[in-house]
């Protein structure tokens, strides 16, 4: 995907989405329902905030796409729509982990989830290219020019 281009439209699409993902709340919401179903009680019990304040994050989460309801009786259930937005949070929380202990805690979400996790001092890694695209050696340390000669 190096050289192609998003379209204005999909362009919009993930500023909406990245919009959505900018607070701990929504993250902490995302991961809760990671785990399961959870009516809006249940997520006041466990993230200690208000039903007014977990109500209107989750407004925000459903008209990105992200988490959907369906009634069932008086509760509205909530549910996790896009999995794949919990890898999203766990990679973007191993860019910005900063001690050898959070690296660690999120390489063993990581890992639990089934994805590959490279970990490393820099703040980002390209994480096992396939072979096909994996050069011999490494570009940017092959030498480009010969050293000066003395006359």
């Amino acid at each position: 995907m190096s050289g192609e281009r998003l379209s204005p439209r999909d362009l919009a699409r993930t500023a909406e989405l990245i919009r959505a993902l900018d607070s701990e709340l929504r993250l902490s919401i995302l991961l809760l329902l990671d785990s399961g179903e959870r009516v809006v009680h249940e997520m006041v019990d466990e993230l200690g905030k208000s039903q007014p304040l977990i109500s209107q994050h989750l407004r925000v989460l459903k008209s990105a796409g992200l988490v959907d309801s369906r009634r069932a009786g008086r509760e509205v259930i909530y549910s996790l729509t896009e999995p794949a937005v919990i890898d999203i949070i766990l990679r973007l929380a191993s860019l910005s982990a900063t001690g050898d202990v959070d690296r660690r805690r999120i390489a063993g979400l990581i890992s639990r989830r089934g994805m590959r996790f490279a970990s490393g001092s820099g703040s980002a890694a390209i994480v096992d290219p396939p072979a096909a695209v994996r050069p011999e050696q490494d570009p940017g340390l092959a030498p480009r020019t010969p050293k000066p000669r003395r006359d």
